[in-house]
C-alpha cells in the first residue's frame, strides 16, 4: 500500500512539472524557429511531452521489486506514463492557445496597413563598395 501512495505522490509531482515545462511561460513562437523565418520550420517537438514519462518508467523499472506482481508493475507504469504525458500535452495546448490569443490581440491593436513611411527596414546600412582612390598617391608612382 505504501508503494502506491509514494507512486501517486511522485506521479503528481512529475505531472505538475511536465505541465509547466511544456507550458513554458514567457516563450514565444519565434523561440522555436529553425532556419530562415520564411520557411516556417519549427523545433517545437511533440516528443518533449513524452520525456518525463519515459524517465518515470525507467525509475519504475529500477524499483520493480517493490511491486508484488509483474501485472501491478505494468499497470503502474502504464497509468503513470499516461498521466504524466497528458499533463505535458495540456500544458502544450495551453501555451499554443496563449500564442493564438496574443497574435489576435496584436493583430487587433496594430492595423494591417501600418508601414514605415520611408519604406525601408529598421536597420539601414549603407555599404560603399567603391574603393576610394587617392589622386596624390597615383602621381607619386
Amino acid at each position: 500500500m505504501i508503494v502506491w501512495i509514494l507512486l501517486a505522490g511522485v506521479v503528481s509531482v512529475v505531472s505538475l512539472f511536465n505541465y509547466y515545462l511544456n507550458r513554458a511561460p514567457g516563450s514565444d513562437p519565434e523561440d522555436f524557429l529553425v532556419g530562415p523565418p520564411g520557411l516556417g520550420v519549427t523545433c517545437d517537438c511533440f516528443l518533449n511531452t513524452l520525456i518525463l514519462g519515459a524517465i518515470l518508467i525507467i525509475g519504475l523499472a529500477a524499483s520493480a521489486g517493490a511491486f508484488a506482481t509483474r501485472n501491478e508493475l505494468y499497470l503502474a507504469g502504464g497509468v503513470s506514463f499516461l498521466v504524466v504525458t497528458l499533463a505535458g500535452l495540456f500544458g502544450r495546448r495551453r501555451r499554443h492557445r496563449e500564442w493564438r490569443e496574443t497574435a489576435k490581440a496584436l493583430h487587433r491593436a496594430i492595423p494591417f496597413g501600418v508601414t514605415d513611411p520611408y519604406q525601408r527596414s529598421s536597420v539601414h546600412l549603407i555599404f560603399d563598395d567603391e574603393e576610394e582612390e587617392d589622386d596624390n598617391n597615383l602621381d607619386e608612382l
